[in-house]
């Protein structure tokens, strides 16, 4: 009798749990009536279209159907979590609630990703409606596919970009906003470190695509300056104005920063509490060159000017390597050779040559040692850059002396064979170069 009131138990008890069941899956498959119809868009990715990693889309979602105009707050999430949601440039995860009817999506991983919202009501939470938009990301394209020397004007307001494609002599003009400048190109050709000098209060430093399709802000702060690629396009390098109050004679400096450009996060490499400037890390990734400037005061505390050296120092940091002393602005840029064992500069004093000095592009060791002269005159003050896997050097100037017009120009690695690589009517100054 136990037994079989047992048994009966057990079978009401299944019949009363599958009856909750199909109750649970009906009103599962009904949900919240929406209000509302929901519609979900971005003025560059399409649905089932895709967004190149490690760029940023803005989304929008716009409801109709609605009785009355309620306050609206929007429940945005990532399917996948193959990116970031951000708010005003502020990180959000991958899941946010926010007032504002748009949204911006950073690629961090590559695959498939779907962005959904759902629009409720902010006064009591009431659900009117939602949707969402499917898309891919993808590695990015590279945006050349050949040798190109990139270049620009003089005119700092209003500044252009132009790059000259060596085998093709294709012609590519890149298009800035004021007070904008290109400050290099990532290994894979695919970003632009693009450098925002507009507010001399706060600069900051964008990853911009190539292609136009997203940017993302790296840094920004006062007096950030030189940013530029280490050689597998995982870091950015650039010089930042630090102040250490007990330099009592002058408290300001230049550290040297490295931000990883996935996570954002910042380290200083260098802590030397003096003025290290322009890093510049070696193709095989172990060493930076920089300028290191070290102030000088006269007992009674005034400056008595600055001693500076061309300084080489291990990519984690460490004690620097001085290769050879220079007058501070006589170090006018610097370049590593693709086997990272030498190194390119440009000694450019303004007063000219002179019995004891010339002006031109020097070669030096990696360890130190007497630099030699490769090209006399050059009459350029920018940085001299190998190309052609090392056979060649490009620079900008007037070395022919018919005009005062700076172009382009190229010698080989041993200073011989002088030929203009650019014919623009105007100032060209060489700024980088991409090589495949």
């Amino acid at each position: 009798m136990i037994k079989l009131l047992t048994g009966l138990n057990g079978k009401w008890m299944g019949l009363f749990l599958a009856s909750l069941i199909m109750v649970s899956c009906d009103s599962e498959d009904i949900g919240p009536e929406p209000q509302g119809e929901v519609t979900v868009s971005s003025p560059t990715v399409e649905p089932d279209g895709s967004l190149s990693l490690n760029a940023t889309a803005t989304f929008e979602a716009e409801i109709s159907g609605l009785d009355g105009s309620p306050t609206l707050v929007y429940e945005w999430s990532l399917g996948a979590g193959r990116g970031t949601l951000m708010v005003e440039q502020e990180e959000k995860g991958h899941q946010t609630r926010t007032s504002a009817s748009t949204i911006t999506v950073r690629a961090d991983d590559i695959g498939n990703e779907s962005l959904r919202v759902k629009v409720l009501n902010e006064e009591n939470d009431q659900f009117l409606g939602e949707n969402h938009i499917s898309f891919e990301i993808t590695e990015a394209a590279s945006c050349f596919y050949e040798l190109t020397i990139f270049y620009r004007n003089n005119n700092w307001e209003n500044p252009g970009m132009a790059g000259i494609g060596m085998e093709s002599g294709s012609f590519k003009t890149l298009e800035l906003s004021p007070q904008n400048w290109l400050m290099d190109i990532s290994p894979n050709g695919q970003w632009f470190l693009r450098q925002d000098f507009s507010d001399l209060r706060n600069y900051t430093i964008w990853l911009e695509a190539c292609d136009g399709s997203g940017s993302r802000l790296l840094a920004e702060g006062p007096q950030l300056e030189g940013a530029t690629f280490g050689p597998t396009g995982k870091y950015l390098y650039y010089s930042k104005r630090i102040s250490y109050p007990e330099q009592t004679e002058d408290p300001r400096a230049r550290e040297l920063v490295r931000v990883d450009i996935e996570t954002v996060e910042k380290v200083f490499i260098s802590q030397f509490r003096v003025f290290s400037s322009g890093p510049m890390v070696s193709p095989d990734g172990k060493w930076i060159a920089f300028k290191h400037s070290r102030s000088t005061f006269n007992p009674n505390g005034t400056y008595a000017g600055s001693i500076t050296h061309f300084a080489v120092m291990p990519a984690e940091g460490g004690s620097p390597r001085f290769l050879v002393p220079v007058e501070s602005n006589d170090l006018a840029g610097y370049a590593w050779s693709p086997d990272s064992e030498h190194l390119i500069f440009n000694w450019h004093k303004q007063s000219g040559s002179s019995d004891t000095h010339t002006n031109g592009i020097y070669r030096i060791d990696r360890q130190g040692g007497n630099p030699t002269l490769i090209f006399a005159e050059p009459e350029g003050n920018g940085a001299p850059i190998y190309y052609a896997n090392g056979t060649r050097i490009a620079f900008h100037g007037h070395p022919a002396g018919e005009s005062t017009q700076f172009g382009i120009w190229s010698i080989d690695a041993n200073g011989g064979g002088l030929q203009r690589l650019s014919n623009n009517q105007y100032n060209g100054f060489l700024q980088f170069i991409w090589e495949p």
